[in-house]
C-alpha cells in the first residue's frame, strides 16, 4: 500500500477551499490536468456520487465522490480505468487562524511494480506546484 500525505495553508476561509476543491475542473487543474464531470452528484452536481474523468481517450479514468460533508471533508476513489486499485483520496479542511489547513491523504495499491513509488512522487509534486494558483484564485475571500 502506498500513501501519499500533505498538508498546506491557504489564507482563505474553510468554506471558499472547500468549494475550490470540490469543483471537479478547479481541483483537476491544481495537478495540471483536465476533466470532464460524467455524473452529477445526488445533492449537487459535484457532490455526493458525482463522478469524474480524467485523461484523454484511453488513458483516462473515473473518480467518483464518496464522502461530501460541506465544508470539512471530500473523499473520492478511483472506480475506473487506472494502473492504480484500492485508491483513496481523502481532503479535510481545518479552521486555522490565518485560514484553512488542507490536510491531503491518497492511498493505494499498484497493479504495476515500482509505479507506485512514482505515482506518489509525481501527485505530491504536482499539488505543490498548484497549490499557489489556488492562493491567487482564493485571494480576499
Amino acid at each position: 500500500m502506498h500513501r501519499m500525505a500533505l498538508e498546506v495553508d491557504i489564507n482563505a476561509s474553510p468554506e471558499a477551499v472547500f468549494n475550490y476543491f470540490a469543483d471537479h475542473e478547479k481541483f483537476a487543474g491544481i495537478f495540471g490536468g483536465s476533466c470532464t464531470r460524467v455524473k452529477d452528484g445526488e445533492d449537487e452536481p459535484n457532490g455526493l456520487g458525482s463522478t469524474r474523468r480524467i485523461g484523454p481517450g484511453p488513458l483516462s479514468f473515473d473518480e467518483t465522490i464518496v464522502v461530501f460533508d460541506r465544508p470539512e471533508t471530500i473523499h473520492y476513489a478511483i472506480t475506473r480505468g487506472s494502473p492504480l486499485k484500492n485508491h483513496l483520496g481523502r481532503i479535510r479542511f481545518l479552521k486555522t487562524d490565518r485560514g484553512t489547513r488542507v490536510d491531503y491523504v491518497i492511498t493505494f495499491e499498484s497493479k504495476v511494480p515500482l509505479l507506485g513509488g512514482l505515482v506518489s512522487r509525481l501527485l505530491k509534486t504536482a499539488f505543490l506546484r498548484g497549490i499557489p494558483k489556488v492562493e491567487r484564485a482564493l485571494q480576499g475571500q
